[in-house]
């Protein structure tokens, strides 16, 4: 893979696809832990029933599938973001800390903490704790439509 990308121009280390595959690689569990158990609850019966009838897989999907794991894909997503807001380890190795092409807010606040610039570091912290909790309030909605959903 890497001669296609060296030939293409490409770089992944201390680079922005470095940081979104190193985001991906760390948060896509969160989204397969929310939708295997629902896909397996569900069953195959509807889509066999469906492509019986002569339903593309498209349509099978996006009437059969998708409205049983509409909540729980939406739940990973978020748990995802919340996940991602605050990735530092994996991020950190493959950014090398380039101001302003590989920074992300958690990288920020280290660099401003090594600089000794508390009352900057503390505001992109505050940042990070006001989106956290935007998260958290989304995820509880997002629960409450769910289980809504479930009982109608």
């Amino acid at each position: 893979l890497y001669p296609y990308l060296q030939k293409a121009n490409i770089q992944i280390v201390f680079a922005v696809p470095g940081i979104i595959l190193a985001t991906v690689f760390v948060t896509f569990p969160f989204v397969f832990r929310e939708l295997l158990p629902v896909l397996e609850s569900i069953g195959t019966d509807e889509e066999e029933a469906a492509a019986l009838m002569g339903a593309k897989g498209w349509t099978i999907f996006s009437k059969i599938t998708f409205p049983h794991i509409k909540w729980a894909l939406l739940y990973g997503i978020v748990l995802c973001t919340a996940r991602a807001m605050g990735e530092f380890g994996a991020v950190s190795v493959l950014s090398g800390h380039l101001r302003g092409l590989t920074n992300t807010l958690p990288l920020h606040v280290e660099i401003l903490f090594n600089e000794f610039q508390y009352v900057s570091a503390f505001a992109v912290s505050s940042i990070l704790v006001i989106m956290a909790i935007i998260l958290l309030v989304i995820r509880s909605i997002m629960e409450y439509k769910g289980k809504k959903e479930e009982e109608a």
